[in-house]
């Protein structure tokens, strides 16, 4: 082997692993700075319904609580129509509240009410379901409002 050539690997490789070091600090903080936090995981969804009522439920932060009511109809000048409110909206937090299109067709109609909610942090909320109803044909005392209540624990 030629002489001349080994003094020039050593200088060779120096280089090189120069550059790779560069290349290296430079794609670590490209990778960085493009979102090097990872996204919180999506939870999941949790569905109540008013046979839930007086229940206890456990669901972790990041979690959707999603409550589905039925609005009633019964009879022309009569309904029950609902809404749900969080007691600890930090815990909680609301979301979006949808009802299915409402159509006047009659007696013994239900519309869909639909309540998110969004777990936010450990802790503990009540979803407080208040029924307002109206009776045109009757005092209000024989169609009283109607009411219930879901404990949500939330964990880490």
């Amino acid at each position: 082997m030629d002489a001349r050539y080994l003094d020039r690997s050593t200088t060779v490789n120096a280089g090189m692993k120069g550059l790779l070091v560069a290349l290296s600090v430079f794609a670590f903080a490209a990778v960085s700075a493009c979102g090097g936090t990872p996204a919180p995981a999506a939870g999941t969804t949790i569905l109540l319904h008013q046979s839930d009522a007086g229940k206890t439920f456990s669901v972790r932060g990041g979690d959707t609580v999603r409550i589905i009511l039925d609005d009633n109809y019964p009879v022309p000048g009569s309904s029950l129509v609902w809404n749900v409110a969080s007691s600890l909206t930090s815990v909680l937090q609301p979301g979006t509240v949808t009802r299915s299109p409402q159509v006047r067709s009659g007696p013994g109609r239900t519309d869909t009410y639909t309540a998110e909610f969004r777990a936010m942090t450990a802790g503990q909320a009540v979803l407080a379901a208040k029924g307002a109803t109206t009776c045109e044909a009757m005092a209000k005392t024989s169609c009283p409002d109607q009411q219930f209540t879901i404990t949500v624990v939330v964990t880490r």
